[in-house]
């Protein structure tokens, strides 16, 4: 009755575990960023492919730096002032880039069948685009062995962490996944093509704000 009580009691806490990384991780990702301004300009075109495909991206990026932090690595890396700044700099670089493309086509107007043409990429590109936005980002495996530190128990199994990972990625997965769904809805994109210009240059300035943070933060 003991043995079946301590189980009860660790299987209660595991879940409780997992379910406070998910409604955190949920909160965290939810919050605007780049992560939506690209999905979201992919999947706005009516290319739900590309916008999953920018998803995959983005997950592939989350496991990474998860599990890095999962393993304690975390905090290892942000030691390496080199290697943080490096990555930094590249992250800011490149949603400034992003951020000026998406000006560029509001400058030169370019028609709607046009700027979809010019916006169609292969596969690998959109794959690409989702897991630059996020491995470029050193702040996010900060945020992680945070998320990972404060809410798991220092002694807490290996497959805790195995099974944390898994949730972040989960939550991730459907909260991009209805993000895409919902911007890729003929009535959504009707109501978006009657304000592309102004949209595409909110977004445009918004990736470059958040790289020039970036840029600037420590």
């Amino acid at each position: 009755m003991v043995s079946k009580s301590v189980e009860g009691e660790a299987k209660m806490e595991i879940a409780t575990t997992l379910v406070s990384i998910a409604a955190v991780h949920l909160l965290a990702i939810a919050s605007p960023g780049p992560t939506f301004v690209v999905v979201t300009s992919h999947a706005i075109d009516g290319r739900r492919g590309a916008g999953f495909l920018v998803t995959f991206g983005v997950l592939l990026a989350t496991a990474t730096w998860a599990s890095l932090a999962a393993a304690g690595l975390g905090t290892l890396i942000t030691q390496f002032t080199w290697l943080y700044l490096a990555l930094r700099l590249a992250g800011a670089a490149y949603l400034i880039y992003m951020g000026v493309r998406m000006l560029l086509g509001v400058v030169r107007n370019f028609p709607v069948e046009l700027r979809q043409e010019s916006r169609s990429m292969s596969g690998w590109r959109a794959v690409r685009a989702g897991f630059l936005t996020n491995i470029s980002n050193p702040k996010v495996i900060a945020y992680y062995a945070s998320l990972f530190g404060v809410v798991i128990p220092s002694d807490a199994p290996g497959a805790m962490f195995v099974a944390s990972v898994a949730t972040a990625l989960l939550v991730s997965a459907a909260w991009w996944s209805f993000v895409t769904l919902f911007f890729a809805l003929p009535l959504v994109r009707k109501g978006y093509v009657r304000v592309r210009r102004q949209m595409d240059g909110i977004m445009g300035s918004l990736l470059i704000v958040l790289g020039g943070r970036l840029l600037v933060s420590r």
